[in-house]
């Protein structure tokens, strides 16, 4: 298994340290997406350049063409779902990816990762 970490979750942990992101990382399972290497670049992440050269070289998810998002949007009726390119970009490129689960704290995102059983859930610790 393979966890693709969405921009939100990044976001949040440069804001306060997330461990259950850095004991993913510690185990070699986080993959990312060249989009959200682009959305993290648009922000003020700390140390931003190394923090950016660290997402670009952990492995990448697959990245679907034009043409394989429009499809999947409409077979799969995401249009109108409150998920934009991005979103649909990173669950086409779980959908390529047997193995790869997305976690996200957008809403609206993870309930379409979960519909497609992609929805990674980090285990709440007490």
């Amino acid at each position: 298994m393979s966890v693709l970490v969405d921009s939100s979750v990044w976001v949040g942990h440069f804001k306060s340290r997330n461990d259950h992101l850095v004991a993913l990382l510690e185990d070699g399972v986080v993959v990312c997406h060249p989009y959200v290497v682009a959305e993290v670049a648009c922000g003020t992440p700390p140390s931003r350049k190394s923090i950016i050269g660290m997402l670009a070289s952990l492995e990448s998810a697959p990245v679907a063409t034009q043409d394989e998002l429009l499809a999947m949007m409409d077979a799969r009726q995401f249009f109108g779902r409150g998920c934009g390119f991005v979103d649909v970009s990173l669950l086409a490129g779980a959908l390529l990816s047997e193995q790869t689960l997305i976690w996200t704290l957008d809403k609206k995102f993870e309930v379409l990762a979960a519909e497609l059983k992609k929805a990674y859930r980090p285990t709440l610790h007490s």
